[in-house]
């Protein structure tokens, strides 16, 4: 019964930071996903605490703190590094590169690429999805981001807050 509790007070929490980001309160949105981050980490759930930190992050750049924004995307892509997750860095990178380069920070975009390429090899574009994926779960209400989601199927992506699967409409190809 104690692990049942625990993820319900999770999920609560889950949907009042997503709540608090809806509502432009990003500051504290930003600590509730830093919160749940941490926990994620702690109990060996590496690649749901690299959601919660790209979500905090998401929430630093609205802040325009690029320092802790920065800082939260680079602990996630080695979450996500370290849970094995390397076609997930390699589709996200592009992205964090351009949000980079869009907040005018050009020199560390230049300094991540040239990371990745050493690391990873050349870096993809950035790739479509395999169908059109909802902008929520339907379960949760976390963002669903179609290149930042586990695809389990051609046509459905795990949620990366609550591990639901969720479905995609549409045709789609892809890889």
């Amino acid at each position: 019964m104690f692990p049942r509790l625990r993820r319900m007070e999770t999920r609560q929490k889950l949907f009042r930071a997503q709540e608090l980001f809806q509502r432009g309160e990003f500051a504290q949105a930003a600590g509730l996903f830093e919160e749940m981050a941490k926990q994620a980490e702690g109990s060996g759930m590496l690649d749901r605490a690299g959601d919660l930190h790209l979500q905090a992050a998401r929430c630093h750049l609205q802040l325009n703190n690029l320092e802790r924004a920065d800082r939260e995307g680079l602990h996630a892509l080695r979450l996500f590094l370290r849970a094995g997750r390397l076609p997930k860095v390699r589709r996200m990178l592009p992205r964090m590169i351009a949000v980079l380069e869009q907040h005018g920070r050009r020199e560390e975009a230049r300094e991540l690429r040239e990371k990745a390429a050493q690391l990873l090899g050349p870096l993809p574009a950035m790739a479509g999805p395999r169908g059109t994926l909802p902008g929520k779960c339907p379960n949760c209400g976390g963002p669903i981001k179609p290149d930042e989601v586990n695809w389990v199927g051609p046509r459905s992506a795990e949620c990366p807050y609550c591990g639901s699967v969720v479905n995609a409409t549409g045709a789609g190809g892809g890889s």
